[in-house]
């Protein structure tokens, strides 16, 4: 009897914790229905971000100037250091003089005896001409004396050139840098034979300030370009200088000095569909070298109400990019984004979002598509770059 009865007091113990768990459930789940859960979400207000074209570019000298013998001789010595720059007027390379110099002093002797014979043959003309008068000679030998003083003075004028021509080549003896810039490896070393027969390529110097960057622009884009220029015409003065043009090196890092086209081709080329141009860039410290490979950004405008979100509020599925939004009655919906640049941690983001629309930012694994949630506004605060 006793044990009946503590088993009947066990079994109502039981139940009653058994409905008290099932209250207790029902409890629970009628509060999350009834309490969204939170999370973190930015309502887009819109940013300044400048639209520009990047296209890939080279760097170039301009000019550069091959430094090569113009006389033939044995190559006597060279006074720079290859790869340094060297100053306009700059002595590089010097070939052997001698016979230069004797050559410019037998074109000095010879212009002296020609000078002689001429102040003879003029002296002949100014004594003969007053016996002619007289018929003390005949016209005959006055006319030869005529002539042999017109032959003296062109032979004065011809060895004059002569003489000129071998101090000029006297001169090519000495090579000097026609521009300041780089100069390359020297090419021939000193005791060797250059000039004979040919103009021996000795170095090469590249002009480095201003350094150019050529690039090539799509058929497209220059379109584009144009369009804009003739809507905006009436408010720029100077159209080609208008686009600002930023570098970023091959390191990855920004140019410090802002560049200007300088140069458009006339003609698209119809087997690459593009248009050559070319950018002009100050390069006071020699960063930049002819052959540096460069991104060129064209800045084209800015766009004041660009859209900026954080990557981390982008997602994709199957190859393509989704956002989520949140409605005004709080409910998720994923919608897809066309990405353009990412800059940071952010994207700038080309279709698909517009300022007002309420994103987003966390719990991706906590919710799904249609849930309603408790937004928790972070303000808008992404700003990107006006400049590449």
């Amino acid at each position: 009897m006793h044990q009946l009865f503590i088993t009947r007091i066990s079994f109502a113990i039981a139940l009653l914790f058994a409905l008290g768990v099932i209250t207790t459930s029902c409890k629970s789940k009628e509060q999350q229905k009834g309490a969204p859960p939170s999370f973190k979400v930015m309502e887009l207000k819109g940013t300044k971000v400048p639209v520009y074209l990047q296209m890939v570019g080279q760097a170039v000298g301009i000019p550069t100037v091959e430094i090569r013998a113009r006389v033939a001789g044995y190559l006597q010595s060279w006074t720079f250091q290859e790869g340094s720059v060297v100053q306009k007027g700059q002595a590089l390379f010097s070939i052997e003089k001698d016979e230069y110099q004797n050559s410019v002093n037998f074109a000095e002797a010879d212009l002296e005896n020609k000078i002689a014979a001429w102040e003879k043959a003029k002296l002949d003309v100014a004594r003969l001409k007053p016996l002619l008068s007289t018929n003390a000679i005949s016209q005959n030998d006055y006319d030869k004396a005529v002539t042999t003083e017109q032959q003296d003075r062109a032979l004065v004028a011809s060895s004059k050139s002569n003489l000129a021509q071998a101090k000029l080549n006297l001169s090519y003896t000495t090579m000097a840098s026609p521009i300041t810039g780089y100069i390359g490896a020297c090419n021939v070393r000193p005791g060797n034979l250059v000039g004979k027969g040919e103009s021996t390529l000795l170095s090469t110097v590249s002009a480095m300030d201003p350094m150019y960057v050529e690039f090539q622009m799509n058929e497209n884009d220059f379109l584009r370009i144009n369009r804009y220029l003739e809507i905006h015409k009436a408010t720029m003065k100077e159209s080609q200088n208008y686009f600002k043009v930023f570098l970023s090196l091959s390191d990855n890092q920004a140019y410090n000095h802002v560049g200007k086209i300088d140069f458009v081709d006339r003609a698209i080329n119809p087997q690459t569909g593009t248009i050559a141009m070319r950018a002009v860039f100050p390069n006071p410290s020699g960063l930049i070298k002819p052959g540096n490979f460069a991104n060129v950004n064209l800045v084209l405008m800015e766009n004041e109400k660009g859209i900026v979100v954080p990557q981390s509020a982008t997602t994709q599925i199957q190859g393509k990019n989704f956002v989520f939004v949140v409605n005004k009655n709080n409910d998720v919906n994923r919608i897809p984004v066309l990405l353009g640049r990412g800059i940071g941690n952010k994207f700038i983001i080309n279709g698909g979002l517009n300022i007002g629309d309420r994103i987003m930012l966390e719990g991706f694994q906590k919710f799904q598509e249609g849930m309603t949630i408790n937004p928790v506004l972070v303000p808008d605060t992404l700003t990107v770059p006006l400049t590449p």
